[in-house]
């Protein structure tokens, strides 16, 4: 993982609300993934968590969770943690 991405995940992690502004930092990096809008849980080198909330924009037809909408949180976390 990136030493600044680390680094800034780090020094946030312990604020209020500093896993949130973390989250919609990368969204605005990276905004393909401001539609699932990503919360992380945990990030440590090699390990992430995150979560999204079961809204309708990430749902389908059947009011699951679509599946992209899992693929993108996968690679949302899967990237910061690798």
């Amino acid at each position: 993982m990136s030493s600044r991405v680390l680094g800034l995940y780090r020094s946030l992690e312990r604020r209020p609300l500093g896993r949130w502004l973390f989250s919609r930092l990368v969204c605005i990096k990276a905004p393909y993934f401001a539609g699932i809008a990503p919360r992380i849980v945990d990030l440590r080198p090699g390990h992430g968590e995150a979560t999204i909330a079961h809204r309708r924009r990430v749902s389908n037809h059947l009011g699951t969770v679509h599946a992209i909408a899992l693929c993108n949180l996968a690679e949302f976390i899967g990237g910061l943690a690798t």
